[in-house]
C-alpha cells in the first residue's frame, strides 16, 4: 500500500477543535509518519520548532494554502496555512505604507488592550489564555513600533 505522503510534504495534524501542529514529513513508515515540527507551539509545555513527532498516518493531512482578505486585498496564505499578514501577529510588513497617525492609533489601541483589566476580562478569562493573548499583543506592538520607525526613516 502506497502512502499519500512523501518525504518533504508540508502537513498538519492535531485535534479538530484544538491546536494544529504544522510540519514537514521526514520519514514514512507503514502505519506512521515522522513529522518534523515547523513552528513552536503549546501553552504550558512549549515545543520548539524542529521537534519530531511520530503520528498515525490517518491523523495527518496535507497543509493546504488558504485565502484571506486583508485591507481589501485577496492574499493566499503561506505553505503552512498561516496568513502572511495576520492582524494579531504583525510579523509581516503591511502591503500599503500607512500614515504615522494610523500607526500611532493602532499602537494606542494595542496598549489599551494590554491593560490587566482588558487582558483578564476583570478576572473572567483563564490565566493561561490571558497570558497567551498578552504575548500576541506584545508581538503586534513590537511590529507596530518597527513599522513606525520605518515610516520615520
Amino acid at each position: 500500500m502506497e502512502s499519500a505522503f512523501k518525504i518533504g510534504d508540508k502537513v498538519m495534524f492535531g485535534r479538530p477543535n484544538g491546536e494544529q501542529t504544522h510540519g514537514i514529513v521526514r520519514k514514512v513508515n507503514g502505519k506512521t509518519i515522522l513529522v518534523e515540527q515547523a513552528e513552536a507551539r503549546g501553552r504550558e509545555r512549549i515545543r520548539e520548532a524542529g521537534a519530531k513527532w511520530r503520528v498515525a498516518a490517518s491523523l495527518v493531512r496535507h497543509a493546504v494554502p488558504r485565502q484571506y482578505v486583508v485591507g481589501g486585498v485577496l492574499i493566499e496564505s503561506d505553505s503552512m496555512g498561516e496568513p502572511p499578514s495576520h492582524p494579531l501577529r504583525g510579523l509581516v510588513p503591511p502591503l500599503v505604507k500607512r500614515s504615522k497617525e494610523a500607526i500611532e492609533a493602532d499602537i494606542d489601541s494595542v496598549e489599551s488592550q494590554l491593560s490587566p483589566e482588558n487582558l483578564f476580562w476583570d478576572g473572567e478569562r483563564p490565566r493561561g489564555e490571558a497570558l497567551a493573548a498578552g504575548r500576541i499583543l506584545n508581538r503586534r506592538l513590537r511590529a507596530l513600533e518597527a513599522e513606525l520607525l520605518s515610516t520615520l526613516a
